[in-house]
């Protein structure tokens, strides 16, 4: 009963609200026509405005209380009560759930493991022999060797030179290579045309045929 009460004042007074507004939008509406001298649809919107405005201001002033008021908390649902029959039905499964212990879990199975696996070891590169040293060419040879050159093919060298040299020691084209300036001072000295040794750059003609490659010169001889 109390419910309804309240909710027919609450309707009661928002009516009353509303019917003082619309009354007070007439008012404006009419004011402004009359006494403003304004167009009639001006007016009137300007009223509903005003309708609007003051009917959600008494609403908001005069009805609010009457709304908090009427709300009303439920009663709180009564808790069952478990009935004496279910309950010693249910207190000996209880037990027998409490009494009865977990089983153990089985233990897991140790993963067996395996052996490392051996890496072959990495095989030592074979030590590099110390590269031979090439023995050094004999400048000048006491007796005719097993091998000589014919040193007329170095350009500069004619028959007599040749047979100059050879009392000298000098038989092959690899010893001419390696002369140094001592060695060329020795020969040049035994020659009557002195300096024709550096002039025709003996060393270089004679490195190439060592090689078993061919000057301009040897080209032209073997011909």
């Amino acid at each position: 009963m109390t419910q309804n009460n309240s909710s027919n004042g609450i309707t009661a007074c928002v009516t009353v609200c509303w019917l003082l507004a619309f009354a007070f939008g007439i008012f404006i509406a009419a004011a402004l026509i009359g006494w403003a001298g304004l167009h009639g649809l001006v007016a009137a919107v300007i009223g509903l405005f005003a309708m609007l405005i003051a009917g959600w201001l008494l609403k908001g002033m005069f009805c609010t209380d009457e709304v908090s008021s009427s709300d009303v908390t439920p009663a709180a649902a009564p808790a069952k009560v478990v009935s004496a029959p279910v309950a010693a039905a249910v207190e000996p499964e209880v037990k027998e759930a409490v009494a009865k212990p977990k089983a153990k879990a089985a233990p897991k199975k140790a993963a067996a493991k395996k052996a490392p696996v051996k890496k072959p070891a990495a095989k030592k590169a074979p030590a590099k022999k110390p590269a031979a040293k090439k023995a050094a060419a004999t400048k000048f040879y006491k007796t005719a060797p097993a091998k000589v050159d014919d040193l007329k093919l170095i350009s500069g060298v004619g028959p007599k030179l040749e047979v100059t040299l050879n009392e000298i020691g000098v038989y092959q084209y690899a010893q001419v290579a390696v002369w140094k300036a001592a060695d060329i001072k020795k020969v040049d000295d035994q020659l009557k045309f002195k300096g024709r040794i550096v002039r025709d750059d003996w060393m270089s003609q004679a490195k190439i045929l060592a090689k078993g490659g061919e000057t301009e010169f040897s080209k032209k001889k073997r011909k």
